[in-house]
Parts: structure tokens; C-alpha cells; sequence
């Protein structure tokens, strides 16, 4: 693998001789030496991670991490490891569990005492920290003096979630982030990316990681990434849903018990801990940075609406290698602690907002019409040049530390709530659909045999496409609603899912046509929009001759329809579809979604 890696470098320099490396050529960095440097081991130490033999400079190939990792499992009696799924290209995708009490199954962990902590590096493959980090603290917990982690939690590690894009890996992964020398792929040997994939579960990793959550039940999930973007002084920034989301309890606690406690432990290694940063306006923060009101599609978004506590890492890509992933155990070692030490408060509040009964559910946020407050920034000063080549102004980074005071664009007002019925019905011909539902863990029945119902359903208008499709699907620029009570036959098979489990926020969210991820506008109910039987015109014509002669409101209805519509009276195609629209020959399931409100 070394050789075919040196030889697709080689290559490549070959195809573009001019080409420089991004890291020749990246802003300034920032000269730093913070104490977590402690953690790494002599070169000589029998568990020195490839990492460290590196001088932090590279990350190991899958191959190279899941030998060093089985010999590790192998030498401790507190570690296991287990394949949680196969990746597109045949890999397998594995997990390293940790218990003390040396218990392994989802049954045990899932029911012990202890909480549970789940971590995951590498869904975006290129951002390799926390398998590095991650490994290094398996390392001291089995092998060196950090075995008492273990006395109050169990964890669970992913080292490499998207395998396939990890192994399409070179020199010339992602041009602006500092190290490891060769790096993975965003998305996976489909091109889809896994952090957009929690709804639609259409990955093999995002499959493998909803059955970890819902087999294991964890206490914690994290979730480990690297940013794109601007420069600033802070090496490890995160952050949880704070305020617009959907478990207010789980969000508390995060940010008055957990966050205080990670901030100073990454402070006092010497790491400057932030809030997840995205400059307003694209560039620099000079017009305030921007708080997004995340869909569950994301990670810790959906972990939010399943009530499992949820964080999301982005360790600042233009920060060394080495200083990130040591960023990142610090990070992962304080959360160990802080969850143990505050289990019971966290235990309340996942209880407090597992059993919310919601009358009504929000499906849309917007910003704050006035920014919520300021925050003080630690920047690096910037200024504007003018290309020769293009014209354009453009961001010079220019590595000297600036504070500002910027305000914080906070995107968690409400303007669109959905009510929450008694339950949703999925009929039976969309199991495509149901068994996503059931992979989400949603609790429902399924019908042992036929059963008429009366059902609210929702109708699409007029409606447009967008022009390209998004992670692999067509998903809708507009469309317009109505609702339609119905009378219809359900066939064994399908599936009745009540609102009144923990799960509700996640099932409307997925139910509701006006949630942004829901599978109707993911496109799995495209089939809808197609007309597939058709009038002809030799029997319209003496057909809408008979209906006129035979029905008065319909004749005016007409005639109402041609003075109010101009375009529709001088239409011949426009007025045979609506007299169609009018006869039980019209298709009555064109356009119905089919997901029935039962009230």
C-alpha cells in the first residue's frame, strides 16, 4: 500500500509539475507548546502509536491502525473489538469497546451503572484526529496509568468510521488543513457524505452508528471532525445544540456542567478551547459569527432529537497535526470524567426530555431578527488584497493574534410548527420506508391484516425540482400543500407508528412533509408526482359535453374557472385536464403522500 500511495503521489506531481503542496504555502501558524505534549511516549515504548513514531506528522493507513489496535485488544483484558458493519467497498468497519467490568455485549453495557461514552473519528476521513487521539488514550488506559477511566464509565470508539474514503487517502486530501502528510476523503466510495446521512440512513457507516445507539444506548456521543474556513487563535472548538432544539434538559446540563469543566481542562494543557466558528460573512468574523440551527441529518443534531447527549469537535485545520490530536484526548479524557462525575444530573435530564409530550413540533428555524449578545474573539489579523488574477478582492491571513468583540447571528427562532397527531400510518408497498424507521429505533405495530381507516393525508400542488441532485437524491425547491381526509384499505404489512414514545420529535420530524428532512423531501416519495393513466381526447370532448348538460355547478364552476383564468380559457390542454380532474377516472392517489395522520 506504501508503494501504490508513493507511486500515486509521484504521479500526480508528474501530471502537475507546478503544483506546490498547501502546506508550502498555508498562513502562518502560530508557534505552540502546550503541556498535553506530556502525553506522548518515547519512540522506544512498546505501545508507541504510528502517530507518535511519526513526530506527529502522520496517520496510519486502516490496515496499519486495525493491527496496532488488535494487538492492543489482545494484550489487555479490558478491551474488545467488534465489526459493526461493512463499508461499500467490502471493509469492515470496526468498534473497540472498553469495560473494566469486562463486559461486552449491548445488553451488559447498555444496563450497567456506568455510563457509556461513544466516540467516532473519521466520518469525514481527511479529518483523522480523534483516531490518533483516541488510540493513544486506549493506549495509556490498557497499558498505562489511566486504568481508573474506566472505574466509572465503559466507552466505545470508532477509529475509522468512513473505512473507503480513509483509504483513498494521498498527499493531496484536503488543501487547507495542516497535516497528517497523506489524508482520506470527505465522502465515501459512493461520493455521499456520511454527516449528511443521519436521516436517510443511506451509508453503511451512519447504519452501523444508529445501531450503536440504539443497541448500546449510549450516555455520551461524540463526534470528532476537523474545520474548513477562516484563521483564529483556538485549536479545538465544538459545541451541542443550545438553544432551538429538541431536548432543552440534555442541553442545560451540556453547558453548565460539562462544558465549563472540558474548557479549562484543555485550557490548563495549554489549548484554547471555542464554540463552533462560521464567520458571517464567509471570510473573516468582522460581521459576527453565525450559530446554524443544524437539521438532523448531522450528527449531533440528531443525536439531539434522539435525547442522547451530543457533541460536535472541529479542531481548527490550520493548527498543526500534532496540536489538534493532542487537543483531542484532552478533550475525550476530561469528557470521561465530567460524565462520570455528573451522571446523575445527565441520567435526569435525558429522562426529563425522553418524556416530553409535545402537542406541537418545530420544523423550521430562522435567525434572531437582533444578534442574541456579543462574544469577545480571539482572532488572527486579516486584510483584503486584489487579485491580478481574477480581479477579486480575497483573505490574506496574516498569523498575529487580534481580539475582537463580534456578534454572535443565532439561528433558532421558530416560524414553522407542525401539530403532533396520535400516531402516522406507512402503508405497507413503502417498506423501503419503514425499515428506515425501525433502523432510526422508532417503536411502532405492523398490521397482521387488512384494515380499513379513516386518515388525514397531505397533497402536493404545484411543485419544482432542484436542477442537481444532493447526496445522490432530487429533493424539492418548492411545492405547495393541502390537506385530505381519506378512506383507505391498508394491507398487512404496514405500519402504525404512535407519537407517544421518546422518539416523537425524531418520527414527525421525519414524517411531517415540511420538516427539511423529512423522507418526502429527501425524494422517497418521488414516485408520487408521475401521472401514469391518461384522458384521450375523442372521449373528453363528448364526455365533458355530457357532464356540462348533466350538471349545473359544474357549468358555472366552469365558466368562473375561464373569466378568472385567462391562460386556462385560451388552453385546450388546461380545460380537458380539469374536466379530467372532475370524473372517477382522475388517479385520487396522484400527488398524496402517502403517511396517514391518525388524530
Amino acid at each position: 500500500m506504501k508503494f501504490l500511495s508513493s507511486f500515486l503521489s509521484s504521479l500526480l506531481i508528474l501530471t502537475f509539475p507546478t503544483l506546490l503542496l498547501a502546506q508550502d504555502i498555508m498562513p502562518p501558524a502560530i508557534p505552540w507548546n502546550g503541556q498535553s505534549t506530556e502525553l506522548l511516549v518515547d519512540k522506544s515504548d512498546k505501545w508507541v502509536t504510528p502517530f507518535e513514531l511519526s513526530d506527529g506528522l502522520e496517520s496510519p493507513t486502516y490496515a496499519e491502525t486495525m493491527d496496532w489496535i488488535e494487538k492492543l485488544v489482545a494484550n489487555s483484558d479490558y478491551l474488545e473489538i467488534v465489526t459493526i458493519g461493512t463499508s461499500e467497498q467490502g471493509r469492515a468497519i470496526n468498534m473497540v469497546i472498553a469495560s473494566k467490568d469486562k463486559g461486552f455485549s449491548p445488553e451488559e453495557l447498555s444496563t450497567s451503572k456506568k455510563p457509556a461514552i461513544f466516540f467516532q473519528a473519521g466520518i469525514h476521513a481527511g479529518e483523522i484526529d480523534g483516531k490518533d487521539a483516541g488510540m493513544m488514550l486506549l493506549r495509556d488506559i490498557s497499558q498505562g496509568n489511566k486504568l481508573a477511566l474506566l472505574d466509572d464509565a465503559n466507552l466505545l470508539f470508532i477509529p475509522i468510521l468512513n473505512v473507503d474514503g480513509h483509504e483513498r487517502r494521498s498527499e493531496f486530501g484536503r488543501v487547507n488543513q495542516r497535516g497528517p502528510k497523506e489524508m482520506g476523503w470527505r465522502t465515501n466510495a459512493q461520493n455521499l457524505n456520511l454527516n449528511r446521512d443521519y436521516t436517510k440512513l443511506e451509508t453503511a457507516g451512519i447504519q452501523a452508528v444508529a445501531k450503536v445507539i440504539n443497541s448500546y444506548d449510549p450516555d455520551l456521543y461524540v463526534d470528532i471532525h476537523v474545520t474548513d474556513g477562516a484563521d483564529y487563535q483556538y485549536d479545538i472548538t465544538y459545541g451541542f445544540v443550545e438553544t432551538g432544539g429538541y431536548s432543552p434538559e440534555i442541553s442545560t446540563w451540556l453547558a453548565t456542567s460539562f462544558k465549563p469543566e472540558v474548557d479549562q481542562a484543555l485550557k490548563n494543557k495549554g489549548h484554547i478551547p471555542g464554540p463552533l466558528l462560521f464567520a458571517a460573512n464567509g471570510n473573516d468574523f468582522s460581521q459576527g459569527n453565525v450559530a446554524f440551527s443544524f437539521s438532523p441529518r448531522f450528527s449531533h443534531t440528531y443525536g439531539d432529537i434522539k435525547h442522547v447527549p451530543s457533541i460536535l469537535i472541529e479542531n481548527h485545520s490550520l493548527k498543526p497535526f500534532e496540536q489538534r490530536v493532542l487537543g483531542t484526548y484532552v478533550f475525550l479524557e476530561q469528557a470521561i470524567k465530567s460524565v462520570s462525575e455528573h451522571f446523575a444530573e445527565l441520567q435526569s435530564a435525558v429522562k426529563s426530555d425522553r418524556n416530553q409530550k409535545p402537542s406541537e413540533i418545530t420544523v423550521k428555524f430562522a435567525f434572531r431578527e437582533t444578534p442574541a449578545d456579543s462574544m469577545e474573539f480571539l482572532g488572527i489579523a486579516s486584510k483584503k488584497e486584489t487579485s491580478e488574477i481574477t480581479g477579486r478582492e480575497y483573505v490574506v491571513w496574516e498569523g498575529k493574534e487580534i481580539t475582537q468583540i463580534v456578534p454572535s447571528l443565532l439561528m433558532d427562532r421558530p416560524v414553522e410548527n407542525v401539530k403532533v397527531p396520535k400516531a402516522y400510518w406507512i402503508p405497507a408497498e413503502w417498506s423501503i420506508v419503514i425499515q428506515k424507521m425501525k433502523a432510526h429505533g422508532i417503536e411502532m405495530e405492523i398490521l397482521q391484516q387488512e384494515k380499513e381507516l379513516k386518515l388525514e393525508f397531505s397533497k402536493v400542488g404545484d411543485f419544482k425540482m432542484n436542477n442537481q441532485p444532493y447526496e445522490g437524491l432530487m429533493r424539492f425547491q418548492s411545492f405547495d400543500l393541502e390537506k385530505l381526509d381519506r378512506t383507505v384499505s391498508l394491507q398487512p404489512g404496514s405500519a402504525r407508528i404512535s407519537t407517544d414514545q421518546p422518539l416523537a420529535e425524531l418520527l414527525v420530524i421525519l414524517m411531517e412533509p415540511e420538516s427539511i428532512d423529512s423522507f418526502f423531501q429527501w425524494g422517497y416519495f418521488n414516485s408520487i408526482l408521475s401521472q401514469t393513466e391518461y384522458m384521450e381526447t375523442y372521449i373528453m370532448e363528448p364526455l365533458i359535453a355530457k357532464m356540462l348538460s348533466e350538471d349545473v355547478d359544474l357549468k358555472q364552476r366552469f365558466e368562473a374557472e375561464k373569466t378568472s383564468n385567462a391562460e386556462f380559457a385560451k388552453s385546450p390542454r388546461a380545460i380537458y385536464s380539469w374536466f379530467y380532474k372532475q370524473t372517477p377516472y382522475f388517479d385520487q392517489n396522484w400527488k398524496v403522500i402517502p403517511v396517514g395522520r391518525e388524530w
